[in-house]
């Protein structure tokens, strides 16, 4: 095979493979469905999106390991059975079994998504690194639009087999496209050159101030979407917008998010990661505060503009991890910075219980923005690329 030529085929295959692995920013088509079907309460079904957050960003570390150690297929095969699993262990959950739910969905689901994008980013940077944002971006398309074929999934198959058999339809379609395309996964060898340069391991890592950096940014950009996706319907509802449309706008977000991956890593390959992330960032402040003052159609553009610009800041950070801290440990970098992520997830809610009032969210949001600002901007990525 023609590695020039076909630079584009494993991208493509990991952007199939990711379609069913952005469970976290689809789970707010799910929630109405599950708690009626699982007699779940609402703030019950709501911290199942934190949980799953939180699982994934444990996972990354574990995932990332395994991806650096046995290689992108074993990682992938091992996130295929995970996400598949759950997704069909949850639909024989019965009901009423809240810490069941968390067990056998959203700890496995999350795990097994965050095996997935370690050990596709890895795969695809190390078989294009002269293209390493823009095939990180098609990658990301993949995920980006995952909330729209699970919404696709989830509206075909609920009327005709109920929710349960939506989890079961789902749990196929993962081990059928992920598991088929874990075999497309086989990364490069690094030859011994590469490897000197690269001597990073993962307690080096979390010894930097850089890694200490990029970890708090990440933690401080988790509430700019994950404190409104868990009640978007809802919110969409309580916003003027009509229940037949509210059930969409998480599938016309996925789009806006697959955008938001695909063109701000490939910005940043010219613009630079550094002011590429301050920039959108800055954006996404901005927009998270304004987000809670419109109504209609403004509120369903304005979620679509978060999810823009917050998952294009997510997808630069394998390209930042690599910057940072080279190739060789990229899996367990990815997963050690994700951890900020499961911090975000699990802090940002309680956060919003103790601050009361209409607009709380929405400031919460927005000054964490700001603050995840201040941390990209004290990265410095031309002196880590001096000293790998």
């Amino acid at each position: 095979m023609d590695k020039q030529k076909n630079w584009w085929l494993v991208p493509i295959v990991g952007s199939a493979m990711m379609l069913f692995s952005g469970v976290p920013s689809s789970w707010g088509i799910f929630r109405k469905a599950v708690c009626e079907e699982y007699g779940f309460g609402q703030d019950t079904g709501a911290f199942v999106l934190n949980l799953t957050v939180a699982a994934f960003g444990v996972g990354c570390v574990i995932g990332g390991y395994l991806q650096d150690k046995k290689g992108s297929f074993w990682a992938s095969i091992a996130g295929s059975v995970l996400l598949s699993g759950g997704f069909a262990a949850a639909a024989f959950v019965p009901q009423n079994a809240v810490w069941l739910f968390y067990l056998a969905f959203c700890i496995p689901a999350g795990m097994g998504c965050a095996f997935l994008y370690p050990a596709v980013m890895s795969c695809i940077q190390k078989s294009n690194p002269e293209k390493k944002g823009l095939v990180t971006g098609i990658a990301g398309l993949g995920f980006g639009l995952s909330g729209l074929a699970i919404t696709l999934a989830k509206q075909l198959t609920e009327p005709i087999w109920g929710i349960r058999g939506s989890f079961l339809t789902l749990a196929v379609m993962v081990a059928i496209i992920c598991g088929g395309g874990s075999f497309f996964m086989q990364s490069p060898q690094q030859n011994q050159a590469e490897n000197a340069q690269q001597k990073f391991c993962a307690k080096q890592i979390v010894q930097t101030k850089q890694y200490r950096w990029l970890f708090l940014a990440v933690c401080f950009a988790a509430p700019s979407v994950l404190l409104f996706s868990p009640k978007i319907v809802e919110m969409a509802q309580e916003r003027d917008i009509s229940e037949q449309i509210a059930v969409w706008i998480v599938a016309v977000a996925a789009v806006f998010n697959a955008l938001g991956r695909l063109t701000i890593p490939a910005i940043s390959d010219k613009a630079g990661r550094k002011p590429t992330a301050i920039g959108g960032m800055l954006l996404l402040a901005g927009f998270s505060v304004i987000f809670g003052f419109v109504q209609g159609w403004w509120f369903f553009a304005g979620y679509c503009i978060l999810c823009f610009f917050y998952s294009g800041n997510a997808a630069l950070l394998p390209s930042f991890c690599t910057d940072l801290f080279g190739n060789q440990w990229v899996g367990v970098t990815y997963g050690l910075v994700a951890l900020g992520m499961t911090a975000g997830s699990l802090l940002s809610p309680l956060l919003a219980r103790w601050i009361q009032g209409e607009y709380a969210v929405h400031w919460i949001a927005g000054i964490s923005a700001l603050l995840a600002v201040g941390c990209y901007y004290k990265l410095d990525i031309q002196n880590s690329q001096q000293k790998n």
